[in-house]
């Protein structure tokens, strides 16, 4: 490992006297296809990483897996109560479901999801008009999921529009839209 370098897997492997491949699986949690992988092999594995500091690469497991691990939270303004208690709840929730949420304010989050920043979006605010509404279009097409907790939905439950799931915001308190939201989400990201 080159000095002030970040650790790659590489290092890890050397450092653990094993293959590139015994080192992806056993951080992976593979079993090692038809190879099983002692203990013995895991344990001086998992020593390398943790001596060396070793973090994967979201960018790189992203581009091979074809999926980012992250959700977009979409939000107008954090100075507004329901929004910031929003962001917060679902920051939490998200990862125990796998996903790591990723806060944007402002309109920033139509060029984030454009060019592939997050496996879907949860957005919050009024029905899709204007540029929001040919984002969520041009992301509908595409096949990333998406859901709209709107302030003007009326109080019907969920609806889908243009390929995205609307759900009103009513007289719910943040924690169940929340729920909701990442109920509906993972439902289009999982099917």
């Amino acid at each position: 490992m080159r000095h002030g370098s970040k650790p790659t897997i590489r290092d890890v492997a050397e450092a653990a006297g094993v293959s590139l491949t015994t080192v992806s699986y056993v951080l992976s949690g593979r079993s090692g296809g038809t190879t099983r992988i002692s203990q013995a092999t895991q344990d001086r594995v998992h020593a390398a990483v943790s001596e060396l500091g070793y973090v994967a690469n979201r960018a790189a497991r992203g581009m091979r897996r074809g999926r980012t691990e992250l959700v977009a939270v979409a939000v107008a303004d954090l100075e507004q109560p329901r929004d910031r208690a929003l962001a917060t709840l679902l920051a939490r929730i998200l990862p125990e479901h796998g996903y790591q949420a990723v806060i944007l304010l402002g309109g920033g989050w139509r060029q984030f999801m454009l060019s592939g920043g997050a496996d879907g979006v949860i957005r919050t605010g009024t029905a899709a008009t204007g540029g929001d509404a040919a984002t969520m279009a041009e992301l509908a097409g595409r096949g990333v999921a998406q859901v709209l907790i709107a302030d003007d939905a009326g109080d019907a439950g969920r609806a889908v529009h243009g390929g995205y799931d609307v759900l009103p915001a009513g007289t719910d308190s943040p924690e169940v839209l929340a729920g909701r939201a990442v109920t509906v989400l993972l439902g289009r990201l999982r099917s």
